[in-house]
């Protein structure tokens, strides 16, 4: 078998609630999504997300590395060979990580399909149940997050919310405050300071909150190794690393050694595909380290829940993207907390054409 074309598509599609975090408000998240052909007939999907503007290629870049760089690296190649894949488009890019992403889910998916397998056995076999999923609540009043959680609670089950952190030391501690007494004390929360403190604001800011009770984890709340290790050792409460895992399996070396977090947080489009998390999730376990899976949306949503299913130390939840639409010929959404990986062969979920269409029209 040889892959004989590749084809990508810029696909944006709305939030449902804007997104506000210390980089700032989202609205949308951007995509690229492609398609991989090959001389048997199997086309496989894959799908990456753009960090930019908030640090890192736009849906512009990526197409342009996907379209004229790595395509051109991988067609009349043989899609079983995915290590190989890997080393072509390293060799054509080394920077397209993203990009990278999106063939490589195409590249499993081609394989799983043609063998008649779930991607979940072609990483090793299911030991879990999928990606663990958490209730999201956007950071609002006080009075507006509490109403959102008591309405989740009831239609979900869900006692486990993950919001954000990281704007002032005392905006955050008072509005914290507020909300822990507006909820029951079954409520726990993920609190995400996506970079946003210095350490010494991180010190003020951690120890106060977590005095107030009710936090299961605190995520990324400074940028720094260092100041995460400086966290970790002085606070109860168990870090999760998420901007600092960027390097892949390099960064989880690295956090390992300088003990900076306890979990690692896993945006897959970040490091590459599957193949890189999957030398990630080795240190990781060899390091006494345990991670999320970010099952966002679409395509990438079923590659994560593959991977979770796989990874054996992937026992920590992280957030559905709660999107306006899907790009897919069928719902995929969690069952109950649990997003499952599709039973079919290869990720198990396929395109809706029209739908794609639609959405690149609107570029």
């Amino acid at each position: 078998m040889k892959i004989t074309k590749i084809t990508s598509t810029i696909v944006k599609i709305s939030r449902s609630r804007d997104l506000a975090t210390a980089y700032g408000v989202s609205t949308s998240t951007n995509t690229v999504v492609v398609k991989m052909q090959t001389d048997d007939g199997i086309t496989g999907i894959g799908q990456t997300v753009s960090p930019g503007a908030w640090g890192g290629d736009t849906v512009e870049t990526i197409k342009h590395h996907i379209d004229d760089l790595l395509a051109p690296a991988l067609v009349g190649e043989d899609p079983f060979n995915i290590e190989g894949a890997h080393q072509l488009m390293f060799q054509a890019h080394r920077n397209a990580v993203n990009a990278r992403t999106a063939l490589d889910f195409a590249l499993w998916d081609i394989k799983g399909k043609a063998l008649g397998a779930p991607v979940y056995e072609l990483l090793g076999g299911a030991c879990m149940p999928g990606a663990v999923c958490h209730g999201f609540v956007e950071r609002q009043a006080p009075e507006a997050m509490a109403a959102r959680i008591q309405e989740m609670t009831a239609e979900a089950g869900w006692t486990w919310y993950k919001t954000k952190i990281g704007f002032t030391v005392e905006e955050d501690i008072i509005w914290y405050r507020q909300l822990r007494e507006l909820v029951g004390d079954e409520i726990r929360f993920q609190l995400d300071g996506n970079t946003g403190y210095t350490l010494g604001e991180g010190v003020q800011a951690l120890t106060a909150l977590e005095r107030l009770g009710g936090v299961a984890l605190f995520e990324q709340p400074v940028r720094y190794l260092d100041e995460m290790a400086h966290l970790a050792a002085r606070l109860e409460t168990p870090i999760q690393a998420d901007e600092s895992t960027g390097g892949g399996p390099r960064s989880v070396y690295e956090i390992a050694r300088e003990r900076a977090a306890h979990v690692l947080h896993y945006k897959i489009h970040r490091y590459g595909g599957l193949l890189p998390c999957q030398r990630m999730s080795a240190i990781a376990e060899a390091a006494g380290l345990e991670v999320s899976v970010a099952p966002y949306f679409d395509v990438i949503a079923a590659a994560a829940a593959h991977l979770a299913a796989a990874t054996p130390i992937a026992k920590w939840p992280a957030g559905f993207s709660d999107m306006t639409d899907s790009i897919l010929a069928e719902p995929y959404e969690p069952d109950g907390q649990i997003l499952k990986p599709p039973p079919g062969p290869g990720l198990g979920v396929e395109i809706d054409e029209d739908k794609l269409a639609y959405y690149a029209a609107l570029q």
